[in-house]
C-alpha cells in the first residue's frame, strides 16, 4: 500500500506533464519541505539552499515531458539535490582557488621579487589580451573564466547556442596562446 505522499504526487505527474502549473505547485509544496532540510545539513546558508531547491524544481517543469518516466521521483529528487550541493562546492572552491593564486604573491614572501613581478606582468598581459578580445568572444571568455558559469548557462543568458559559446572560448584561449607564446620560450631559456 502506497503512503499518503506517493499517492498524491503519482497523481500530479500526469497533469504536470501536460503543463499544469497548479499541479506543480502541489508538488513543489509536497517535497520542498523535506528537500530544503536535506540540502541545509550540507549547506549553512539559508538562500543558497534556497536557490539549489528552486533550481532543482525549474530542471523539473523545464524536463516535465519526461516526468512520468522517473521510476522513482522522490529518489530522483534527493539524489538531484546531492549532485547540485556538490556542484556548488565545486563551483566555490575553484573560486578560492583563484582567489588564492592571485593572492600569492602579496601573502607568500619567500617567491623572489623578480618572480612576483614576472607572475604580475603575466597576469597583466593575459588580461589586457582579454579586454582586446571581439566584444562577444570577451563577454563569453569572461563567464566562462571569471564568473564559472557553465556553457550551457552562458549560452541561456546570451540567447545563443553552447555550441557557439565553445567556438567563442575556443578563440579566445588560442588568442591567448598565441599573445604569452613568447612567454614560454622567454622561461625555458633560464
Amino acid at each position: 500500500m502506497r503512503n499518503n505522499k506517493s499517492y498524491q504526487y503519482q497523481e500530479l505527474l500526469p497533469l504536470i506533464q501536460q503543463g499544469d502549473q497548479r499541479a506543480f505547485a502541489v508538488l513543489y509544496d509536497l517535497f520542498a519541505p523535506d528537500l530544503i532540510a536535506f540540502i541545509a545539513k550540507k549547506i549553512s546558508k539559508s538562500e543558497v539552499a534556497e536557490d539549489i531547491l528552486h533550481d532543482l524544481f525549474i530542471s523539473v517543469w523545464k524536463n516535465r515531458a519526461v516526468i512520468e518516466e522517473i521510476e522513482s521521483l522522490p529518489a530522483y529528487l534527493f539524489s538531484s539535490c546531492r549532485y547540485l550541493v556538490l556542484a556548488h562546492y565545486r563551483k566555490e572552491m575553484k573560486i578560492k582557488l583563484t582567489q588564492d593564486f592571485e593572492d600569492l604573491e602579496f601573502e607568500d614572501e619567500t617567491i623572489p621579487i623578480e618572480d612576483q613581478l614576472y607572475y604580475r606582468y603575466i597576469i597583466d598581459l593575459v588580461t589586457k589580451e582579454i579586454e582586446n578580445l571581439p566584444e562577444k568572444c570577451k563577454e563569453v571568455f569572461k563567464l566562462s573564466r571569471e564568473y564559472y558559469m557553465s556553457n550551457k548557462e552562458i549560452a541561456k543568458k546570451l540567447s545563443i547556442s553552447e555550441s557557439t559559446v565553445e567556438k567563442h572560448i575556443n578563440k579566445a584561449i588560442r588568442h591567448l596562446r598565441t599573445a604569452t607564446s613568447h612567454l614560454f620560450h622567454f622561461i625555458l631559456f633560464f
